[in-house]
């Protein structure tokens, strides 16, 4: 039965919702009955006109000054954490997530608007160099319309890193949020919009036809993309034909290697905390664990009772601690690398308990898997997973662990796991990541505030968060003056 009747979106072009010829469903990934809401669908025309309306809002735009910029969008966060409440709960019912991670989601996407506000005016000085001859002015320019296109995992604080330095760098934006998850996000990007000049915030909904109408369109400066490697190669090939600028975080498979001076029962609750946010549906999840040989069964056995406490149920029923994976292609894929899995030989143990049986096939509803016994270059250790499935490889020794932690073509994130600190620097700076961490896998605020985030090999091209995350909504315009061809010259503060 309908719990409420579906939102209906339209699009967002020049701070106008424009109605679309055709919609899609959203349903919910916990309870397919019911339909979250009608998603208006973007044709390349739309597309059109929402970049050329934020070409032309990008000319006003980038002769505002910094701090009139931050303080506009500091306001649009504040109006965003008000209705946070509300958010969170459309997010779940789209994303099926569980309703805590949802909330987490959007408060990330008001912090990282305010981080950007905070390091954006003194990032955006001009570097100034002089000499006896000549001075030097680094000039940080806006690039124009920033094109971001936003996954289904995080919606909220991964549109909000593009959002916030994006509009606060002197750029207008379309953003296109994933048909998965589209709805909470488009809600808070319409509040936001009404905080700029109309055309600086513009939001198409689609799949087949939006995305590369704007990956390709003349007028876009740059895409900003998140989401997987087939996917961020498609962006790229339709970005070649104008050569313009491109930010790819994509998949990861990440390795969290176990040193045998590590205590398992000490690491084991901390790595499930890792393995299993957002169902294991996180770019930067622990997907692999290598762990030594000789304590293989302790630590296999601490992790499958550990594993064994999930209650797997609806996002927003209070009893659940996992929840349903988010969409049909995943839950297929998923399914499948099971059974691959088992018929390679692998042991797979399907732990946790269901919340509610009856309605088990009501949703995209996976019991977490530990696998074991498995080749260390199984599709299910190689490929990024996606999902609450998590393998565990023994290893012999350190250098063996560290070339099957780097034999895939993911280069995301990963994580060393030991009792002697200057230890684990050591292998960490060995592993091919864009980052590592040292007894832990997450994010800090420390980290937010200080490490850039993106990956190396084929997961990725550039970074995210801090100035250098900054960096990639500028372009440098490096100017130089001649002081002996000038009369009565003085150097610009």
């Amino acid at each position: 039965m309908q719990s409420a009747p579906p939102i209906k979106l339209d699009l967002l072009i020049n701070l106008q919702t424009e109605a679309a010829e055709h919609y899609f469903e959203v349903r919910d990934p916990g309870k397919f009955a019911e339909v979250v809401a009608l998603v208006a669908t973007a044709t390349a025309r739309d597309v059109d006109a929402a970049v050329k309306g934020a070409y032309q809002a990008s000319l006003i735009w980038r002769e505002v000054p910094v701090a009139e910029r931050g303080r506009r969008l500091l306001e649009a966060a504040e109006a965003m954490k008000a209705i946070a409440g509300e958010l969170g709960i459309t997010l779940a019912r789209e994303q099926g997530m569980l309703l805590a991670e949802t909330k987490r989601d959007v408060a990330n996407g008001v912090q990282a608007i305010r981080e950007a506000v905070a390091i954006s005016a003194a990032f955006l000085e001009a570097d100034i160099h002089e000499d006896g001859e000549s001075l030097i002015r680094i000039e940080k320019a806006p690039i124009g319309v920033i094109a971001a296109i936003i996954p289904w995992n995080a919606p909220m604080g991964l549109a909000m890193g593009k959002v916030g330095p994006a509009l606060v760098c002197g750029n207008a934006l379309v953003v296109k949020p994933s048909p998965f998850a589209p709805v909470a996000l488009t809600q808070a990007l319409q509040l936001l919009a009404g905080f700029f000049p109309p055309g600086l915030i513009n939001v198409i909904n689609g799949d087949g036809e939006a995305g590369p109408a704007l990956s390709r369109h003349a007028l876009v400066g740059k895409v900003s993309f998140t989401g997987s490697i087939a996917t961020g190669r498609a962006v790229m090939a339709a970005a070649a034909g104008t050569v313009k600028n491109i930010a790819l975080e994509l998949g990861g498979n990440d390795p969290a290697i176990l040193l045998d001076d590590a205590n398992p029962d000490e690491v084991v609750p901390e790595l499930v905390k890792r393995i299993f946010p957002r169902s294991g549906q996180v770019c930067y999840a622990v997907k692999r664990i290598y762990v030594p040989q000789a304590l293989h069964d302790r630590f296999y056995d601490s992790l499958c009772a550990t594993v064994d406490q999930f209650q797997v149920g609806y996002g927003l029923d209070a009893r659940s601690t996992l929840s349903p994976v988010n969409n049909q292609h995943q839950f297929n894929y998923l399914q499948g690398l099971i059974e691959r899995t088992r018929a390679a030989g692998g042991d797979v143990r399907e732990l946790g308990s269901k919340v509610d049986a009856d309605t088990w096939r009501d949703g995209y509803y996976l019991r977490p898997a530990v696998i074991s016994r498995i080749a260390p270059n199984a599709e299910v250790v190689v490929a990024e997973q996606f999902g609450p499935v998590i393998p565990l490889i023994p290893y012999r020794t350190e250098e063996e662990a560290l070339q099957m932690a780097n034999g895939t073509e993911h280069g995301l994130a990963s994580s060393v796991w030991t009792g002697d600190f200057e230890r684990g620097l050591q292998l960490a700076k060995r592993i091919q990541a864009g980052v590592t961490f040292v007894n832990s896998h997450a994010r800090t605020s420390l980290g937010d505030r200080h490490m850039p985030f993106g990956g190396v090999k084929q997961s990725g091209i550039g970074r995210g968060r801090t100035t250098i995350g900054m960096a990639e909504y500028i372009e440098y315009h490096a100017i130089s003056l001649n002081k002996k061809n000038l009369t009565n010259f003085q150097a610009t503060p």
